[in-house]
């Protein structure tokens, strides 16, 4: 569980787990969701990252994801950026 990894000591009410797994639960689904619109847009018949990837980048409300479901770049693209200052270079 997230929470014992965090303070072994912590206690959570079993109500407040309930909300917390409701809550994963919704956010997956819609997620998932918006990825699987994006796969039949592209007449695909498998949900892939890119389709993921896509998502998050487009829609506003998975910015927060960013930093963990970046779209794809080619590995040249990547390194020059990176060297530039772009993708987490300095």
């Amino acid at each position: 569980m997230v929470f014992k990894g965090e303070d072994p000591y912590l206690r959570v009410s079993q109500e407040a787990i309930m909300a917390i797994n409701k809550a994963s639960e919704n956010f997956l689904e819609q997620f998932t969701l918006d990825a699987y619109t994006r796969s039949v847009q592209e007449r695909k018949k498998t949900l892939s990252y890119v389709h993921l990837a896509h998502v998050v980048s487009k829609e506003r409300r998975y910015d927060f994801l960013s930093d963990f479901v970046p779209g794809k770049v080619e590995a040249e693209n990547g390194l020059r950026e990176r060297n530039s200052g772009g993708i987490g270079g300095g």
